[in-house]
């Protein structure tokens, strides 16, 4: 598959916006875009979780932190094995989905999801271009949140739940 029949290469650019020569290798294109779609879905999922666990913890002091980067500095100072458990399960994950079927579509995990597809051509390309555009966005706003709580202190919820709404210039955080 070609760049050029790839969706979403054209969204925000207008035309195939490739100044480095990554799209000129098929194989590794395939490659690039089951990796973008698994990014942009862990990231969606990461968006989610950073405002859950502001107000859902489980019954262990260990996960009681609602600040993202804080729970994970507390995980790792704390129980330092469990980050050996995340570790093996991210490489097992890693190891089995590099088995995938060339056949499929990038991103696409066999039977998985079948009920919920689309019925028509034009529908599934509409909803494949709303979740790659929303994993990109996705990918971005973790990041923002990152650096927000590292900027203010604050978890997402508990800096707008506080009325801080600005970073800069009213004495929180590194401002």
């Amino acid at each position: 598959m070609s760049a050029s029949d790839m969706i979403g290469i054209d969204v925000e650019t207008g035309g195939l916006f490739d100044p480095l020569g990554f799209s000129k290798d098929e194989q590794s294109l395939y490659k690039y875009r089951q990796v973008e779609l698994k990014h942009g879905r862990v990231a969606m999922l990461a968006c989610l979780g950073t405002l859950v666990q502001s107000y859902t913890h489980l019954p262990d002091d260990v996960f009681s932190n609602p600040r993202p980067l804080g729970a994970l500095g507390q995980l790792l100072s704390e129980r330092p094995l469990a980050i050996l458990q995340i570790v093996i399960a991210i490489t097992l994950i890693e190891v089995t989905s590099g088995k995938q079927d060339p056949e499929l579509a990038p991103g696409q995990l066999g039977r998985f999801g079948e009920a919920f597809k689309p019925e028509g051509e034009a529908e599934m390309a509409a909803v494949q271009l709303k979740e790659l555009k929303n994993g990109r966005l996705a990918m971005v706003a973790i990041i923002g949140q990152w650096v927000q709580e590292l900027l203010t202190g604050q978890g997402p919820i508990e800096q707008i739940t506080s009325g801080h709404i600005s970073p800069f210039g009213d004495g929180q955080g590194l401002f």
